[in-house]
């Protein structure tokens, strides 16, 4: 989503400033964010996020491989289908379990190997990959649409970095060097490092999108080495793009339950306007914008809690009561913001309706407002490429410049600047939209190239793994496995070893 969301510590001065127009959106918050904080299991989910990397395929291979060796076992060894024919001896049923138990003892050894075998040899594929792909001199062979050489992965680019690095003599103290330095040293020297390296990494990455767009804003071309991206490619690409916008022009406006909600809110508001900015004049709005300090600002949201749970106890009116509640309920971060929303709102409102609230005016000024992001909206649609296939550098240039007239307001249109001037889609600086506009386009082409990727990556893995990888492990397995067993569970070896390999 395009639209600038809030999080953390909103900016609160710019909404103060705003232009008394009507604005209903009240800044557009990341649904997924909100539900999640106001949660009861908010702590859980946040250590539970912790553990995405587990999605991933080192991930993928631990959890197959604890599966593996855990769970597999106990079918295995205590299986009730496999037991000894009816009628036969102690020492016929005796030696049926054990060559179960011998059997499933085979599981969490081939776990073990599978883990080292298969995480080890991940590395050096990975970056073995990530040179065929990201270094031009490999990658002008293949597919421009898997070409990664003018924009780098991030795993390559920290291949990169980190040998830039040690060949000025910085590099990555080892975990052991803490026994003879200290621990907590070395701790800190070790995240030094990494955050070096992450920092280093997001400037090249920066670098290079910067050279693209400006390349592709000059020319009308995205350009890989010595080569083009095809018209038809880029051509859709514009495309997706211009309905990212639509659909983001498409959130400002207001349903017919957003309409009623509003229409009563706004009712709220003005009935008890005087005594609304009573509640909320002690709240430290500014001073939580502009402070940055932790502790201060751990101090200020308290303050802000206490104030509002202060005024609720008090309060009477059920409608006001839903009020202070609806902002309650969210993060602490953000309360002091919706506090300065809501009275930037009566003011709006009062700017509507002359000083006299009248629920037609509020309804018609949010129904006009509804119209002109539907004439938006329709621009952005006529402006999309009819035919991307016959799509010609001309055509590629003129469809930019028609979405960034699109996507451009006039800042003495009050009207449509009081809706799009709070969104990060929309602009009145035509230089400062441009530069965006080509820029979305290149991040979306990079995604592009990154998605096509994912394919020939998967496939040269598992061919990896089916003629290389687990030859190597089974043939490490029927080694390993035996000599374990003889040494570890002799009794269990000896079913095997005096009755033959069955």
């Amino acid at each position: 989503m395009k639209v600038e969301k809030i999080n953390g510590n909103y900016a609160v001065q710019r909404a103060q400033k705003r232009s008394q127009s009507p604005n209903f959106t009240g800044g557009i918050v990341s649904l997924a964010d909100e539900i999640t904080n106001s949660l009861p299991a908010k702590n859980a989910l946040t250590k539970m996020k912790k553990l995405e990397w587990l999605k991933g395929e080192i991930g993928g291979i631990l959890l197959t491989a604890i599966g593996t060796g855990l769970v597999a076992p106990v079918f295995i060894g205590f299986n009730p289908f496999v037991k000894a024919p009816k009628g036969s001896s102690e020492e016929k049923k005796k030696e049926v379990t054990n060559t179960k138990l011998y059997t499933a003892m085979r599981q969490p050894i081939s776990a073990v190997l599978s883990i080292l075998f298969q995480v080890g040899a991940l590395k050096p594929i990975d970056k073995v990959l990530d040179k065929v792909f990201n270094n031009e001199e490999y990658s002008k062979n293949l597919s421009i649409n898997v070409d990664q050489s003018a924009l780098n992965s991030k795993s390559y680019l920290k291949t990169i970095v980190k040998e830039d690095l040690k060949e000025k003599g910085i590099t990555k103290p080892s975990i052991f060097a803490g026994f003879k330095e200290g621990f907590s040293k070395v701790k800190k020297q070790r995240k030094e490092f990494n955050a070096l390296v992450d920092e280093t990494v997001s400037k090249k990455a920066e670098a290079q999108l910067q050279h693209v767009t400006d390349t592709f804003r000059q020319t009308g071309k995205i350009k890989v080495g010595k080569r083009n991206l095809n018209n038809e490619t880029l051509a859709g690409l514009i495309n997706n793009q211009i309905d990212d916008y639509i659909s983001d022009a498409t959130k400002l406006k207001i349903d017919n339950n957003g309409l009623a909600f509003y229409t009563e809110r706004a009712k709220t508001l003005m009935e008890n306007e005087h005594h609304i900015r009573e509640i909320f004049k002690d709240i430290p709005v500014e001073e939580i914008d502009k402070t940055t300090d932790a502790k201060e600002l751990q101090k200020l949201y308290k303050q802000t809690d206490s104030i509002l749970k202060g005024a609720l106890a008090k309060e009477r009116d059920p409608k006001v009561q839903k009020l202070i509640q609806e902002i309650l309920d969210k993060p602490e971060d953000i309360r002091a913001s919706r506090v300065a929303r809501t009275l930037h709102r009566i003011d709006t409102i009062k700017d509507i309706c002359k000083e006299h609230y009248n629920p037609e005016d509020y309804l018609n000024a949010m129904s006009l407002r509804n119209s002109e992001l539907d004439k938006t909206i329709t621009k952005l649609k006529l402006n999309k490429i009819a035919e991307p296939a016959k799509a010609t550098t001309a055509t590629i240039q003129d469809a930019m410049k028609q979405l960034i007239d699109n996507c451009q307001f006039k800042t003495s249109d009050n009207l449509l600047k009081s809706i799009l001037h709070d969104t990060n889609t929309f602009d009145s600086d035509g230089e400062k939209l441009t530069k965006k506009i080509y820029k979305d386009v290149t991040k979306l082409y990079k995604k592009f190239v990154e998605n096509n990727y994912k394919a020939p990556n998967q496939i040269i893995k598992i061919l990896i793994g089916v003629c290389i990888t687990l030859p190597i492990t089974c043939n490490a397995l029927n080694w390993v496995y035996p000599r374990f067993m003889e040494l570890v569970f002799p009794k269990l070896a000896g079913v095997k070893k005096d009755g033959g390999d069955k």
